[in-house]
């Protein structure tokens, strides 16, 4: 879990576990879980920035993510930009497809806590334009699938720095 990610089961709730690939899932369902299937969509608010400079002596690069690492390297007239800043989404999943493995005695209605959320929810904001995304929330089963209990008042970090 990451420092910005505050979601903890701080209310003892049943866990409820993600599958991201087929194995898996299939697994699960030969123990008994039901696999609540969904696509993983990444969300176009989560993005991280970076630059690549290049010293123009040795070849050597540094990547950096803050503004400041950037224009202190460029005041040494040996670096140069190599790759100018970019938006990217920072996580790979193994499959474009997950689920919820839901246990057969989940009842509608249920308050639960989800370990490793497979839609993408703001967790943080950093300076900088880079937005993290929320691991894990609390969620509320409705007997098809899952109401993720997010309140950005809540569970959005916000870091200046």
């Amino acid at each position: 879990m990451d420092f910005w990610n505050k979601n903890k089961n701080t209310n003892n709730l049943r866990v409820i576990k993600t599958a991201r690939d087929k194995n898996s899932i299939n697994d699960a369902a030969n123990q008994g879980l039901k696999p609540v299937l969904k696509t993983v969509v990444p969300s176009s608010k989560i993005r991280l920035e970076y630059a690549v400079l290049q010293n123009k002596i040795t070849g050597e690069i540094e990547v950096t993510s803050d503004v400041r690492t950037y224009y202190e390297l460029l005041e040494n007239p040996d670096w140069e930009t190599a790759i100018n800043w970019t938006e990217y989404y920072p996580y790979n999943f193994a499959s474009p497809f997950a689920a919820y493995l839901i246990p057969r005695d989940l009842q509608i209605g249920e308050r639960v806590f989800i370990e490793d959320l497979i839609e993408d929810f703001v967790g943080a904001t950093l300076d900088q334009s880079n937005h993290r995304r929320l691991e894990s929330c609390e969620a509320i089963w409705n007997g098809q699938n899952f109401e993720i209990q997010y309140n950005p008042n809540i569970d959005l970090s916000n870091f200046v720095g």
